[in-house]
């Protein structure tokens, strides 16, 4: 199998969170995003902590707060995000609410919103409640310059391997974003089997597109059923390239392997770097 040399992370500065005339978004790494409109932020799964740092003395790779090892640089410290941030959670695992992540941007009173599943979670994990807010699917919410959708999403995981899982997801436990920006529309479908619903969802201008194997996520049948629905709408890929965890099918994948499949998918899809600038361009 060819190993595809991926482009070095850039670090995401201060000035990204300063007010602008434009909407951009910045890949985190794994499954997250910041999106910065006009004078709004708001950071979508991040996963920005580690356990370990690299040891190139030792050939030893850094350790993600998910105890996974990382492939790449987080593009994004903890020092520069500003406290007039938000956060949206599509659902409560770990590799897209990093614990170590809540709880640093608890402490710059933050606020962060999800499911009544990812309240439940951040409750445990000591989230203050004063500071979490609570999105069911098909409820809106106005984050200063962006109104946010909460869609369905379908990601009982846990079914295959219970022991391990618990109690499977159930409807309305998980959810994608559809964030409507002064310059655009952007879809964050978050982990999730391809729904009817989803291809009722009126065109965008960004989809975000996951491009894993595992068949609780849209594996990449789906995400060419999905890409092929919003077919004016430019794609940044997530899921890949982050952990070196090749046993795991939810981390693994290429974008490539997806575009070629896509209509217009080679012309239309982003493969950027961590922390890469996109400028939103409205389509629709």
């Amino acid at each position: 199998m060819q190993v595809i040399k991926r482009k070095a992370a850039v670090p995401i500065p201060a000035s990204a969170f300063e007010e602008s005339r434009d909407t951009v978004v910045y890949w985190l790494s794994g499954a997250g995003f910041l999106v910065h409109s006009r004078s709004t932020n708001i950071l979508i799964d991040p996963v920005l902590m580690k356990k370990e740092e690299k040891n190139p003395e030792e050939g030893t790779p850094a350790i993600s707060e998910i105890g996974l090892p990382l492939k790449t640089e987080i593009p994004l410290d903890m020092s520069e995000i500003p406290n007039n941030c938000q956060v949206l959670y599509t659902h409560a695992d770990g590799d897209h609410m990093g614990p170590m992540t809540a709880k640093a941007l608890a402490a710059k009173k933050i606020t962060m919103t999800g499911t009544l599943a990812v309240f439940e979670r951040l409750v445990r994990q000591g989230i203050p409640q004063e500071q979490m807010e609570v999105l069911r699917v098909w409820e809106t919410k106005q984050i200063g310059d962006v109104l946010v959708e909460s869609m369905p999403a379908d990601h009982p995981w846990q079914l295959k391997d219970l022991a391990r899982g618990g109690r499977p997801y159930r409807m309305g436990d998980c959810c994608g974003f559809i964030l409507n920006t002064p310059d655009g529309r952007i879809y964050f479908p978050g982990d999730t089997r391809l729904m009817e619903e989803h291809l009722r969802i009126p065109p965008v201008d960004l989809l975000a597109l996951d491009v894993s194997t595992c068949e609780y996520h849209l594996n990449h049948t789906s995400a060419v059923v999905l890409a092929n629905h919003f077919l004016q709408a430019d794609l940044i890929p997530f899921h890949y390239g982050t952990y070196d965890a090749p046993q795991i099918a939810a981390h693994c994948g290429e974008p490539e392997e997806v575009y070629d499949k896509i209509i217009g998918g080679n012309e239309r899809g982003f493969i950027p770097a961590p922390g890469e600038a996109f400028l939103l361009r409205r389509k629709i």
